[in-house]
């Protein structure tokens, strides 16, 4: 305790040398004096006293013939009396302790764990209707409502843990599962056609085939059956049909191009411009702005990660390029050339493994655009499942 308190008021190491030890020891003794670490050696008093007690040694080293010459200061006020003249250091460490207290308080990080379906982004967002979010306050996340507001808004999640560990926010959570249906009636169905056109190959795995090869079909009608009549037990069986029905078909695609259409390009210039950013808020690292009249941005986000743990603090950095919108006027060339990538993206709607025969195409010209016809010989499998609904007769 008296190391604390001579650290706190401060201590002084001196040398007494000459005159009278005895007499400087007793006067010291008179005076309440406290010596501390006293050693002689040849007729050299050293020892250690308190800064409040050294001012009371002059007079008993005057009285006994001693000189005094100090050897080491030590203590707070002396530390204190070094560094006053540095008020910024004093305001930096208490500037770092308050930040440091107010972020210990706080929520730097969201972890999200068990989701394989479900995208961080979605929790994120139900998180943030709910006000929780980077820089939130621990006193002010509510378990219970915010795990009721998760499952409220997410039905797939089956299980869901919501805790905070340090200044991370952790969501644990697993998804719910599907169960496999059980092949009963729920399974049963028929093969329909897709869409209209004239049956080339039929190849059924299971069910039992109603068309024939070359017959036309329209959208919706039945092509595989999947109830059985067997005539030897005189009852019905429900199969699960499936089939290929390969068939020739017809579509069109009408694309309107106007005559007069806005492009926009880049012009070759761009800005970078970053920002630093600590929880919400944000600090522009850069003295002026661009001087664009149109513009597109795109962000690339730099966060700090200490040991695999991203903080909520790094650098923002915005890719400003300048574009430029022009009124052009479309002749024939270039409104085929706009119609192609539209008919290319339809074309991409195509059932799995159809194929094109044959495409022709027409045009017409208005007075305000070019109309283009697309129309498209195909063949593809029209086959599509129709759930087979049973009736059951309850027995009395």
């Amino acid at each position: 305790m008296n190391r604390i308190l001579m650290f706190l008021f401060g201590s002084i190491c001196f040398r007494a040398q000459g005159g009278f030890p005895e007499r400087f020891l007793n006067l010291c003794h008179l005076k309440g004096v406290k010596l501390y670490s006293l050693t002689e050696r040849n007729g050299v008093l050293c020892a250690e006293t308190s800064l409040a007690s050294f001012r009371k040694i002059r007079r008993c080293a005057s009285g006994s013939g001693m000189r005094i010459k100090i050897e080491q200061k030590k203590g707070f006020p002396f530390v204190y009396r070094h560094f006053a003249k540095r008020t910024g250091l004093f305001i930096g460490i208490a500037l770092a302790a308050f930040l440091l207290f107010f972020y210990s308080r706080s929520v730097w990080h969201i972890q999200i764990s068990g989701n394989k379906t479900i995208a961080n982004e979605r929790i994120l967002q139900v998180l943030e209707q709910n006000g929780v979010r980077e820089g939130v306050f621990k006193k002010d996340i509510e378990d219970k409502k915010l795990t009721f507001a998760l499952y409220e808004a997410i039905p797939d999640i089956a299980w869901l843990n919501i805790g905070v560990d340090g200044s991370r926010l952790t969501v644990n959570l697993r998804e719910r599962v599907q169960k496999p249906e059980n092949k009963d009636e729920k399974e049963y169905c028929n093969i329909v056609a897709a869409k209209d056109g004239v049956v080339d190959k039929i190849t059924v795995f299971e069910g039992e085939r109603v068309v024939e090869e070359g017959y036309g079909v329209h959208e919706g009608q039945l092509l595989v059956s999947g109830v059985i009549y067997h005539e030897q037990a005189k009852k019905n069986t429900f199969h699960h049909s499936r089939a290929e029905v390969f068939a020739s078909t017809k579509a069109e695609k009408s694309i309107r191009i106007p005559k007069r259409y806005q492009k926009t390009s880049f012009t070759g210039r761009q800005k970078r411009l970053k920002v630093l950013h600590i929880f919400r808020l944000r600090l522009p690292l850069y003295l002026f702005t661009d001087s664009f009249a149109q513009r597109e941005v795109s962000l690339i986000r730099h966060p700090l990660v200490i040991k695999g743990v991203q903080l909520p603090v790094g650098i923002e950095e915005y890719l400003l390029k300048e574009v430029k919108t022009e009124r052009c006027k479309a002749d024939l060339h270039t409104a085929r050339a706009l119609a192609r990538a539209q008919k290319t993206a339809f074309e991409h709607s195509f059932r799995e493994r159809t194929k094109i025969v044959s495409v022709k195409e027409e045009v017409q010209e208005q007075a305000d655009a070019y109309i283009f016809r697309y129309r498209y010989e195909l063949y593809e499998n029209i086959a599509k499942s129709a759930p087979l609904q049973i009736h059951r007769q309850k027995s009395k």
